[in-house]
């Protein structure tokens, strides 16, 4: 008599329990056999001695835990030498499209991908970096684009090595394989661009997008711009860059560091031309004293085309940034092309005639006093010599004030109904009255060209 796992071999029912016991001890080790073969076929592939280190990274492809479903078996023993036994199951990237949906069907496609180089970017096992890849992002990209951050001036995303914050790495229906168009890529990062985007007037190079005028890498300029200053205006607007290199003078913001964006917004604006507040009082930001609280009377060209009426905001060959030729002396010898600014408005027949009618307000019955004081040899007054551009007190813009050289007179203007009189530091007080003349005819004398 002997025991087996407690029970007593003496009966015939005892025989059985042992037959059925063996039985079920012989299909336990079966399955642990087929166990261990199985993690012994797992581990053949990714052992110390073969493979060690292919499935070591962080991020493990989940795959590649059965060599089997990308690898098959086409020759005995394995490994050997200067022979392979294992082939993939179908070539790259048809075998990566077994699992990822296939990429190629929209209008731009990553060269890589259109290529099916997949492994050039991502490890088919394992890797340390997110999406399996075969380095850190940024690294990985520069391998082809290193142009992309030898800037002075780098893009965040860029500097960052976020690539994929802007680009689609495989594909996109954006030029660029960007993830979205322009500019609605550059408004989800730069979002107070998009309230101002919603002012009356907006730059129509941004319907061009945002890199008309950025790098969206890197630049050696401030806000990534291509060039410094009025030079990146310039690649537009032509126009404006010939009248600065001819202009004699030149509006000193157009020549700053800034430029063109000391009086114009580059993106949008509620103002015509841009411009960062309406033109009076941008202008009136820089020229302080030219209109004042205390003149009731503002030069009409100004009330109706601000102060680029008379002044080109960039640059002139006239003095003073004008748009049209004005003698600069207080002394003029009169001809017809004098004083082409003024008459780009006024009717020049005030100057024409000794006598009028028609032209002028400004007479001694039928004697024009405008002729009178402007045809003369070499000392004909310029319009100055009375008037002030600008704004003032007094009827018909006239000076409150007139500055000879270093010496500064009142005008001592008074008007009545049908005429007035002055008394100016040049001459003697001399009055006029259109109905009824002041002066018997030819009697009316202003100072000789020697004095």
């Amino acid at each position: 008599m002997f025991f087996v796992a407690g029970f007593c071999y003496n009966t015939p029912m005892r025989k059985k329990g042992l037959f059925i016991l063996v039985i079920f001890m012989f299909i336990i080790s079966a399955a642990v056999i087929g166990s261990n073969t199985k993690a012994e076929s797992a581990e053949g592939c990714v052992t110390d001695k073969c493979h060690a280190d292919l499935l070591k990274g962080k991020d493990v492809h989940p795959v590649a835990e059965g060599c089997d479903t990308c690898h098959q078996e086409i020759a005995k023993p394995h490994p050997q030498k200067g022979k392979k036994t294992f082939k993939l199951m179908q070539d790259v990237p048809s075998l990566c499209y077994m699992c990822h949906s296939p990429f190629g069907k929209q209008p731009h496609v990553h060269p890589p991908v259109k290529d099916g180089m997949c492994t050039t970017c991502h490890n088919p096992h394992s890797s340390n970096q997110s999406k399996l890849l075969v380095q850190p992002l940024k690294d990985l990209c520069l391998m082809c684009h290193p142009e992309k951050v030898d800037h002075k001036v780098v893009h965040g995303p860029t500097s960052a090595g976020a690539c994929t914050a802007c680009h689609n790495p495989h594909e996109s229906p954006n030029d660029k394989l960007l993830v979205k168009p322009q500019p609605d890529l550059c408004l989800t990062c730069h979002t107070d661009m998009q309230e101002l985007l919603k002012e009356k007037d907006v730059h129509p190079a941004i319907s061009m997008g945002c890199t008309a005028c950025h790098n969206p890498h890197g630049s050696s300029y401030p806000k990534m711009l291509p060039a410094e200053g009025a030079n990146v205006c310039f690649q537009c607007h032509s126009g404006i860059q010939d009248t600065v290199k001819k202009a004699t003078v030149k509006h000193p913001p157009v020549m700053s560091q800034k430029g063109c964006v000391t009086c114009h917004s580059p993106h949008a604006s509620n103002n015509e031309k841009l411009l960062l507040r309406p033109q009076e009082n941008l202008c009136l930001g820089c020229h302080t004293n030219i209109i004042t609280k205390s003149m009731t009377d503002i030069h009409g060209a100004i009330k109706a085309g601000g102060c680029t009426a008379c002044h080109n905001p960039h640059g002139s060959i006239y003095f003073k940034l004008l748009k049209e030729e004005f003698p600069a002396d207080f002394y003029v010898s009169y001809n017809d092309k004098e004083f082409a600014l003024c008459f780009t408005c006024h009717d020049r027949d005030l100057l024409r005639f000794p006598d009028t009618t028609y032209a002028t307000n400004f007479r001694d019955g039928n004697v024009n006093l405008h002729y009178l004081h402007v045809h003369r040899k070499f000392k004909g007054r310029s319009c100055i010599a009375c008037h002030t551009p600008h704004g003032t007190t007094l009827p018909k813009m006239l000076a409150e004030r007139i500055t000879f050289g270093q010496w500064s007179f009142s005008l001592n203007y008074k008007k009545t109904a049908t005429g007035g009189s002055c008394t100016p530091g040049c001459h003697k007080t001399q009055s006029y009255d259109r109905k009824t003349p002041v002066h018997s005819p030819g009697s009316i004398e202003m100072p000789s060209d020697e004095n």
